[in-house]
């Protein structure tokens, strides 16, 4: 990612916006996982707003809970997610190496930066909080969301890994672990739920989407047409109908997490009858 990626990606991911009362999870459940070690990141004190990685969580804290998965295990997961990579100093090696790689696409002046925050120790406590291979998963499913994402777990073992990109990762799990139960969550659906509540925000334009993404969130989520078809000029892409009926702030997100829109797209709007609109990607 370039400069301009990685300040998109940190106010996407690390905003913090989305209460649990947004996830229809009840509070009691929350102050339970809390006092037992389960959410690590919140405040004893009150529940206050999550990040995205941390909705996510939160979410997959309720999945694993609704399953019949023990709290000290899900105690145990947690503290391996959260609290053993701030400990190891995970955010010191992933900037190190982004500082050495050359494939980074981080301009000089970046790294000058990445640098001299690595010296300050204040900063990369903030960053251990934040950067963990949890997140990198987050922040890779965002960027190749056409692959499987999903965090395996082990209830047997107490291990768990996460399935980046990779199925074979999935098929060397199941040849390691033949005489145990594995469970995987996966991730993209989740994603689209939190992101949702970004994209029904009253900001008008959001930095993380492209110009044309903005268009379409604010047609579809602003003028509130009752139907919208959002089209490809390339017919092997079937068109994606959304209409009053759908949860629409989902229904976007979704289809923005799904969809790649290729640099250079020109967006073709045809306004209909009774409020509907067509709207035409045209791609090179």
């Amino acid at each position: 990612m370039d400069d301009n990626n990685y300040i998109r990606f940190g106010e996407l991911l690390y905003k913090k916006y989305i209460l649990p009362k947004d996830l229809n999870i009840p509070s009691r459940k929350v102050s339970y996982w809390k006092d037992n070690d389960i959410l690590p990141y919140f405040d004893k004190e009150k529940h206050g707003k999550m990040n995205i990685p941390q909705a996510i969580w939160l979410c997959i804290i309720k999945e694993l809970s609704d399953i019949g998965v023990q709290s000290k295990r899900l105690s145990k997961l947690s503290y391996d997610v959260w609290i053993a990579p701030k400990k190891n100093k995970y955010a010191d090696d992933v900037i190190k190496k982004n500082i050495k790689s050359k494939k980074s696409n981080l301009s000089t002046e970046a790294k000058e930066i990445l640098k001299e925050q690595l010296s300050i120790e204040a900063i990369m406590n903030c960053l251990r909080e934040e950067l963990n291979p949890f997140t990198d998963m987050i922040k890779s499913c965002l960027m190749n969301n056409e692959q499987p994402h999903s965090l395996i777990y082990i209830p047997n073992t107490g291990e768990h890994h996460f399935l980046l990109n990779n199925n074979e990762v999935l098929i060397k799990l199941n040849s390691l672990y033949a005489d145990d139960s594995i469970i995987c969550v996966p991730i993209l659906k989740k994603l689209a739920r939190v992101v949702s509540f970004d994209l029904n925000s009253t900001e008008k334009d959001l930095k993380y989407l492209t110009d044309i993404e903005n268009q379409i969130r604010d047609i579809v989520l602003f003028k509130k047409p009752k139907i919208v078809e959002i089209a490809f000029d390339d017919n092997h892409i079937k068109p994606r109908i959304i209409t009053e009926k759908h949860v629409k702030q989902d229904e976007i997100a979704d289809f923005f997490l799904r969809n790649k829109i290729p640099k250079g797209t020109k967006l073709l709007i045809d306004v209909r009858s009774q409020d509907n609109y067509k709207l035409t990607l045209i791609t090179k």
